[in-house]
């Protein structure tokens, strides 16, 4: 490894993420980066959406690296906007929860993973394709992505990741469970549920873990399916979800697998990376370490 070469960077920034922080280490973090021989070019996004096609700009025009400063959201576009090519990702970690920086310890500190970018140290990890659309950290359907679509993006400026828990507990007499059939490895296992996480990650929303097995580089993606059909099912599911027993109940199921295609009669809402990507049906597969991550 070559310390000493000049890297091309473009480096995107979410100003939303969480601009206390943002004014108070982006400055110091991009200097130890310049230092390090990372020769930048910095954009503050200014709307959803934008940077994936920034991204796929900076790819086309020969960037060696991104540098994402934002929040799990603004790292998915990113990656959606530099694939298939090859360009090396950098994690600053400014959101609410910052799974995929979790997952790969990157130090949640924005100068500490500044300094891990200056290391110079890459991984390949797998990401998750669901009909075009890359995902690093899960996709799933249920009563998440209903919270997530009742979620109001001005709270969720103020109160980050706990907005979705304010948007699942406000409206959560009036949530309609539907049926989700599950179709893994062409037919290998078929099942049923109501809540469907498919996890490239173990990490769930911060600190939490729906799919405790589930690695980044393993090749798999790890589904958990529960079958619960009452509202008092679901509440008993979350709560041994946070202790981390949720395995041991009778109505969960747990798979590794390199396909699924999920399906259901009702309108069915899918998140992807904590974003509201559409409805059911959907097939997701594996794309075994597509992805370049510095870590």
């Amino acid at each position: 490894m070559n310390t000493n070469s000049v890297i091309n960077t473009r480096v995107f920034v979410n100003p939303d993420s969480k601009p206390r922080r943002i004014r108070q280490y982006l400055k110091q973090a991009l200097s130890m980066l310049r230092s390090a021989g990372f020769q930048l070019s910095v954009y503050f996004t200014q709307g959803a959406g934008e940077i994936m096609i920034k991204a796929r700009q900076a790819a086309l025009e020969g960037y060696d690296a991104i540098i994402i400063a934002g929040g799990d959201g603004t790292l998915n576009e990113g990656i959606n906007g530099i694939l298939p090519n090859q360009v090396t990702v950098g994690i600053l970690p400014f959101g609410g929860s910052n799974v995929l920086a979790r997952e790969l310890k990157i130090p949640l500190n924005p100068l500490e993973a500044a300094q891990v970018i200056c290391q110079r140290h890459k991984k390949r990890i797998d990401l998750g394709l669901i009909h075009g659309r890359y995902f690093s950290m899960m996709a799933s359907c249920g009563y998440d992505a209903y919270a997530i679509s009742r979620t109001s993006r001005r709270i969720k400026k103020i109160i980050h990741r706990y907005a979705y828990v304010w948007a699942g507990i406000k409206d959560f007499l009036g949530y309609q469970p539907s049926e989700i059939h599950v179709n893994l490895d062409d037919g290998k296992v078929m099942d049923t549920g109501t809540f469907v996480v498919l996890g490239n990650t173990h990490f769930y929303g911060g600190f939490h873990q729906i799919t405790p097995f589930a690695e980044v580089d393993d090749g798999f993606l790890d589904v958990c399916v529960y079958k619960g059909t009452t509202q008092i099912g679901l509440i008993q599911f979350a709560l041994n979800m946070l202790s981390k027993k949720h395995l041991n109940m009778r109505d969960v199921r747990y798979y590794r697998v390199k396909k699924a295609i999920l399906y259901s009669e009702k309108p069915t809402l899918v998140q992807v990376d904590g974003d509201i990507f559409g409805n059911l049906p959907m097939t997701a597969e594996v794309a075994p370490k597509i992805l370049e991550i510095y870590y």
